[in-house]
């Protein structure tokens, strides 16, 4: 029997490592391959790709490192997982410059992947980029989310977008620590407000950021659900990919105990559309 291979991008992370925990379940004699940041060997994969950055380029590098290890680059699935991009300020106050910039690490590495490596599917993360507290302070990676949801709609058979609820992670604790300086000088009155907000909470700003995060996610998806909301943790990121691969919907989501799919944008502001 064919052996499938997997190409996950990023597999140290909380993603990766949820990813490559469903696919070792979905798919037992599956040949994982994964890439890291760092020179250290990610967690259950089959083989790490050391040193390989979300920029431009990545695609060709990881098909020379494929070479070396003479390995053929067919891949059942590209799981790619890099959130990064330029945050603490408004989505709606990103310059061209900015998501420019952003879409070189962000979005255009996947792009080049699928383009150069040609996967039967390619999976990334999103996130809930249209709530009204993120929109204060995702900036221009709001733009590539968005971007990435519009990239998804266009081929769903081929493409697949997950979008998870925050869960703690190296890109929250990131966005947190941009957004906690960022406070420091803002005249924006979302921002302010949210600065007040943690003034008053007597907690380390990553808790309250946390905290903050999970109250607008309920309060925007607990009327539509029985089930109580709770966060969203390692586990059901692996839920998420494993309806991913199963869905013939470009878009599946995950929060907590909930998941449900999307077949069409979010009510996203109209502003977005220049972008």
């Amino acid at each position: 029997m064919k052996q499938n291979q997997y190409l996950v991008i990023g597999g140290s992370g909380e993603a990766g490592q949820s990813a490559i925990t469903c696919l070792k379940e979905k798919d037992p004699t599956a040949y994982i391959i994964t890439s890291t940041t760092t020179n250290e060997p990610v967690s259950n994969a089959d083989l790490t790709l050391f040193s390989k950055k979300a920029e431009p380029g990545l695609a060709d590098k990881i098909l020379a490192d494929l070479k070396i290890h003479n390995i053929s680059p067919n891949f059942k699935a590209i799981i790619y997982t890099p959130a990064l991009g330029e945050v603490g300020f408004p989505i709606a106050e990103s310059t061209p410059e900015q998501i420019k910039d952003t879409m070189a690490i962000c979005l255009d590495p996947l792009l080049e992947l699928e383009q150069t490596l040609k996967p039967e599917l390619t999976v990334a993360y999103s996130a809930f980029y249209w709530l009204s507290h993120t929109l204060s302070f995702y900036g221009s990676m709001g733009v590539a989310k968005y971007k990435a949801d519009l990239w998804a709609l266009e081929n769903p058979q081929k493409r697949k977008i997950i979008r998870a609820g925050t869960f703690f992670s190296k890109s929250v604790r990131g966005i947190s620590i941009v957004l906690q300086r960022t406070m420091k000088k803002t005249n924006n009155p979302d921002l302010l407000t949210l600065k007040r907000r943690y003034e008053d909470s007597g907690q380390k700003f990553m808790d309250f950021f946390l905290s903050y995060a999970w109250e607008h996610e309920k309060e925007a998806f607990q009327s539509q659900f029985e089930t109580p909301y709770r966060p969203t943790v390692r586990k059901d990121l692996s839920r998420g990919l494993q309806l991913a691969l199963e869905s013939n919907a470009p878009i599946v989501t995950v929060l907590g105990d909930w998941s449900f799919e999307e077949t069409e944008l979010p009510k996203v502001p109209d502003w977005f559309k220049q972008f």
